[in-house]
């Protein structure tokens, strides 16, 4: 439960610090005085979004909002431990605003995430406020209490996992009947290029290869005759190198008997003799073969031409490339192959997860039928307990032909006040009052099916007075049998029932104005009791009724 709530530069309040009672804690004050103020502190620790005008002006100093939990429950324990928060005998969760807005949260001084303080709050404190009992009167809202009345959330929350496999098996098949559709607009234009490229049997390096022919057969004229006379003057003229080697070696062949150093010259001349005849040969054979030949000249030219087309066309620049190209487009050829098969084997996924969240949908809203009779039985038992003795309750559920997140039930909550009329939908029927009653009876019966040690009533009592009023407060005293109840409240029947009571007022220092809290003695209860009777603090009526409803 809900031990103390510390409040620091928060609004209109300075300074406060709050040690609530296990039972049914009451907070009056007048209209103005920032009775909700602590309940907007309380959200900030609860999750909600700050804003940076809860910082109090007057001041540079941040916002500190602080609560302090005992009696923790298992799943408490079980979610610190699943979060690696420290386990403590008591719970402590704050959270700090700078006056720039800037916002952290710590569970147990370790810093906590939003989403985590509301996991927290889920556990810990279940807040009803004016605004809720609207709230109450949507479709989903309404599904939601109808599961929590009948004992539904676990089968629901199974249904919930099956459903968002299924939705996400749907996401991806949508997504690849939308890539097919893509992909079929491009699939002809990719086959074509494919099979473009394919035809033309590229072979890596030869478009430098084939450059290098053109260069040889451009120049075959030039080159025929540069060979023709080297060969002559190396070898085949009466006066050659050739010859006039040989002669000079035949000259140095006698000097190889005077001295050992002409044998080397000797060798080495007669191996350069060698090599010369070797290159001669070489030139008069490239001489011989030497031949400009025109038709593979337009052979090798319109292969080039080919390729620089190709290149120019896929905004390429080497045969490799092209190549490389060839090969991804052969690979996207084969992804449209593949692509037809996931779709095919993905449907089949979607229609299997299909029946398994039909059937979980189906148990689901068997169970919830079942439960139908037993609690509108207790809800206008309720009703009649809150003096609505003629208050008829409906639950309608109409069964959908197509599942959706929350099941095949469409819940309608249908209400009657009146004896001898039709019980029609609460949306319309309705007044303030009597959805006040309503949603209290629903509450008190959700919170002893939800388990929570705190449940807080932001002036849910609003439309009510006189004898209904009393009735009102009796049903809190008992809820608070079981759990912390913290009502804020107008009226003093239920003020009276408080087994704590605090009042809010405003007080002002230096000139400027601040909301405080008291607890209030048993003197000072029948004084604020009688002051919300009459006006009037010391009205001697007033104080004896005052006593009176606090007996």
């Amino acid at each position: 439960m809900l031990k103390s709530l510390y409040i620091n530069n928060y609004a209109l309040i300075d300074k406060l610090e709050l040690d609530f009672d296990s039972g049914l804690n009451v907070i009056t004050g007048e209209t103005g005085a920032g009775k909700s103020i602590i309940i907007g502190a309380l959200g900030l620790i609860l999750g909600n979004r700050a804003d940076k005008n809860v910082v109090n002006k007057n001041t540079n100093k941040k916002c500190i909002v602080e609560g302090v939990y005992d009696k923790l429950s298992e799943k408490v324990i079980v979610l610190l431990t699943t979060n690696d928060f420290d386990v403590e005998d008591v719970l402590r969760i704050r959270r700090e605003i700078t006056a720039e807005g800037k916002s952290r949260a710590f569970i147990n001084d370790t810093p906590a995430s939003l989403s985590q303080l509301k996991s927290f709050a889920t556990l810990l404190i279940d807040v009803n406020s004016q605004n809720q009992a609207y709230i109450f009167k949507k479709p989903e809202f309404q599904l939601s209490m109808l599961d929590d009345l009948a004992g539904t959330n676990s089968e629901m929350d199974a249904y919930t996992v099956k459903y968002k496999k299924y939705s996400e098996l749907r996401k991806k098949y949508n997504s690849l009947i939308e890539k097919e559709k893509e992909a079929q607009k491009n699939q002809d234009f990719i086959k074509f290029q494919f099979e473009e490229l394919e035809l033309a049997s590229l072979i890596s390096g030869e478009e430098k290869q084939i450059r290098s022919e053109l260069q040889l057969m451009d120049n075959a004229e030039l080159i025929k005759e540069t060979l023709y006379l080297t060969t002559q003057k190396l070898s085949e003229n009466d006066a050659n190198i050739v010859s006039d080697i040989e002669m000079v070696l035949s000259e140095l062949q006698s000097l190889q008997q005077i001295h050992s150093k002409y044998v080397e010259l000797y060798e080495r001349l007669n191996s350069s003799l060698l090599e010369l005849k070797d290159v001669a040969a070489e030139y008069g054979y490239l001489n011989e073969n030497t031949e400009f030949e025109p038709e593979k000249h337009t052979q090798l030219q319109d292969r080039l031409d080919m390729i620089l087309h190709l290149q120019q066309k896929h905004g390429l620049h080497s045969v490799e490339e092209l190549i490389e190209y060839k090969d991804v487009l052969d690979s996207q050829l084969l992804d449209f192959g593949t692509l037809s098969q996931e779709i095919e084997m993905v449907n089949a996924e979607v229609s299997k997860s299909y029946k398994i969240v039909e059937s979980a949908a189906a148990v689901l809203s068997k169970k919830r039928l079942r439960a139908i009779p037993m609690i509108k039985k207790r809800i206008v038992l309720g009703l009649q307990d809150l003096g609505m003795k003629d208050a008829n309750f409906q639950i309608s559920v109409n069964i959908l032909e197509n599942i959706t997140a929350v099941g095949i039930d469409a819940v309608d909550f249908l209400f009657s006040s009146n004896k001898g009329h039709k019980a029609d939908s609460v949306a319309k029927v309705a007044s303030g009052g009597e959805l006040s009653r309503l949603v209290l009876t629903l509450k008190s019966m959700l919170s002893v099916n939800k388990n929570l040690p705190t449940v807080i009533f932001d002036e849910i009592d609003t439309g009510v007075s006189g004898d209904i009023a009393t009735k009102v407060g009796n049903v809190m005293q008992k809820m608070a049998d079981n759990m912390q109840v913290i009502t804020i409240t107008h009226l003093p029947q239920i003020a009276a029932k408080g087994s704590a009571h605090y009042k809010v007022f405003k007080k002002e220092i230096e000139d400027v104005t601040y909301s405080d809290i008291l607890l209030l003695s048993k003197e000072q209860r029948s004084q604020e009791i009688a002051l919300m009777i009459s006006g009037d603090a010391n009205n001697e009526s007033a104080l004896k009724m005052a006593e009176e409803l606090m007996n």
